[in-house]
């Protein structure tokens, strides 16, 4: 009887050890993994799931376990890992993020099903409306109008606040540049001012155009300006260099409004052909165009994942489906900027938000970071949209913690990059994931490659910029725009190492008390409440404490 005793309680003191040595390791992994040694964390998580464990913990373990041969490039290790998790225990949402990615499906563009009206910025000001509010921006939930007639821009968010231009001419178009971080106004003298981005002070970018007015910029620096009087698009490096000049002359003067970039093509809205022009920003070679809706005459337009969305006073049409737009006189320009539309309109001196929305949930959120502080929790992630690129809203963040939504405090934080120059492929995995990392490579360098690398890239927190020596595939394309980089020609690879000393890389961090775990708790972090590519990562008690 005593043996017996004896021997149960081994066993039970062997469990508890193992149990304690499992959680431990665990822990470890985690702890690497928010250090960016993907390596290490990867043999503890090996280690962790070779001991006994809970088996309640068992998705969690392959889970990240998953992630992790993600972010290491074992593409099928990952997809065993995830189909263990599936087929032996449970489904849960990060199932379909992390099954995204080690597929490489691009997920097709989500049909728009409706346009919902939020509100209107009356632009109310010490008593004073708006008398011509031309162009408005987005940043960090905040929006900024453009008041050409009174010669500012004010700001609506958490606190209302008016900022004056401080150039003795009539403003004709602004825009916000996330790359540098930086506001962008045009004036009728022929100057284009760059403005820090509390409007504190500002300097001369450009000067001596021919009625210039600022369209839009890119992930590369440049900042595209329409000359009017010339009839043409001048693409401006981020030092204000002229970079390209494309020149809308056919045979007779071609009057354009306004212009708009995606990928490496830029979308040009051409008033005399009746008809939205596309040029490659590279080569500078005109690729086709996209004929204006029959008898509609549109204010401006927008490009969603390629496709071009039309707009007038009254209606936002795309693909010959028109939905109407409520409240509104006038579309005198447009921002799209994730679900945000937001319209201006000089006709009743007010600028109209609107809500759009999809067939299907599209944008997801990549966990970066964890960090403990003071009883709170932190969590550092980017937010990726696979139609249209990088947004910077965070209207529509939901976090959860241990299964729960957790209210929680957004903040905003800017890190620099580090850069590496046409590495070997293999030093891609080696990047850690704590800080953005500019990869400049060549498209021929990708080739046949780039769906294995697809997943560690992304994870890695791989900001991609490819030198065009080859045309690049829709792949390829995807992959620069979803890790907010840019197509680039062989002449720019110099401006781009500079710029990316300059260059602003935000991060979003999710701020929250947190209880003291009793086992291996998730925090999951979802864009819309009812999105299913959700990113959740794990942690432990001991991870809090240390």
């Amino acid at each position: 009887m005593k043996k017996m005793v004896f021997v149960l309680c081994f066993f039970v003191m062997l469990i508890s050890m193992t149990y304690a040595n499992y959680m431990g390791a665990f822990s470890a992994a985690v702890k690497a993994w928010n250090q960016g040694n993907t390596e290490q964390a990867l043999s503890l998580m090996n280690l962790t799931i070779s001991s006994t464990f809970n088996a309640a913990d068992a998705p969690k373990l392959w889970y990240f376990r998953a992630r992790l041969d993600l972010m290491k490039g074992k593409i099928s290790d990952a997809l065993k890992a995830l189909n263990t998790a599936k087929n032996v225990f449970k489904l849960e949402p990060v199932f379909h993020l992390l099954k995204f990615l080690a597929n490489v499906s691009n997920p097709s563009f989500a049909p728009i099903t409706g346009i919902d009206y939020v509100g209107s910025i009356k632009g109310f000001n010490g008593g004073e409306i708006f008398y011509s509010p031309i162009s408005a921006a987005i940043k960090q939930n905040s929006y900024y109008v453009l008041d050409a007639a009174n010669r500012f821009v004010e700001k609506f968010g958490s606190v209302q606040k008016h900022y004056t231009l401080g150039v003795n001419s009539t403003p004709t178009a602004m825009i916000f540049s996330q790359s540098v971080n930086a506001f962008f106004v045009s004036f009728e003298n022929g100057s284009v001012y760059e403005y820090t981005s509390n409007f504190s002070s500002k300097k001369k970018f450009v000067s001596h155009l021919n009625y210039p007015v600022v369209f839009c910029s890119d992930n590369a620096g440049r900042v595209y300006v329409g000359e009017y009087g010339k009839d043409a698009i001048d693409i401006f490096e981020y030092d204000g260099s002229l970079e390209k000049r494309l020149s809308l002359f056919n045979k007779r003067v071609h009057i354009f409004s306004y212009a708009k970039i995606f990928g490496d093509t830029l979308y040009i809205m051409d008033l005399t052909s009746k008809e939205v022009r596309e040029f490659n920003v590279v080569t500078g070679k005109e690729l086709s165009s996209v004929p204006f809706p029959k008898d509609v005459v549109p204010f401006t337009f927008e490009v969603v994942n390629g496709s071009v969305c039309f707009i007038t006073s009254k209606s936002f049409s795309v693909g010959g489906i028109t939905f109407g737009l409520t409240h509104s006189k006038s579309s005198f320009s447009s921002i799209l900027n994730g679900e945000l539309l937001l319209t201006t309109d000089p006709v009743s001196n007010e600028v109209n938000i609107y809500k759009i929305f999809t067939e299907n949930p599209v944008i997801f959120p990549i966990i970066d970071g964890l960090f403990f502080k003071n009883g709170k929790i932190y969590v550092k992630f980017r937010i990726v949209d696979p139609v249209d690129g990088f947004i910077e809203s965070s209207s529509n963040i939901v976090v959860k913690n241990d299964g729960f939504q957790t209210p929680n405090d957004i903040s905003f934080v800017s890190q620099k990059a580090t850069v590496y120059e046409f590495p070997q492929l293999n030093e891609f995995l080696k990047v850690g994931q704590t800080h953005p990392n500019i990869i400049i490579s060549r498209v021929s360098s990708l080739y046949g490659k780039v769906k294995d690398y697809f997943a560690p890239i992304l994870l890695n927190n791989v900001v991609l910029y490819l030198v065009r020596d080859e045309k690049p595939t829709r792949l390829e394309k995807l992959l620069v725009r979803l890790t907010n980089g840019a197509i680039i020609s062989k002449s720019e690879v110099e401006y781009v190492e500079k710029f990316s000393k300059i260059r602003h890389f935000m991060e979003f961090v999710a701020s929250y008390p947190v209880a003291l775990p009793t086992n291996i708790c998730d925090v999951s972090v979802g864009y819309g409440a009812t999105s299913e590519l959700v990113d959740t990562v794990y942690y432990t008690a001991q991870n809090i404490l240390k």
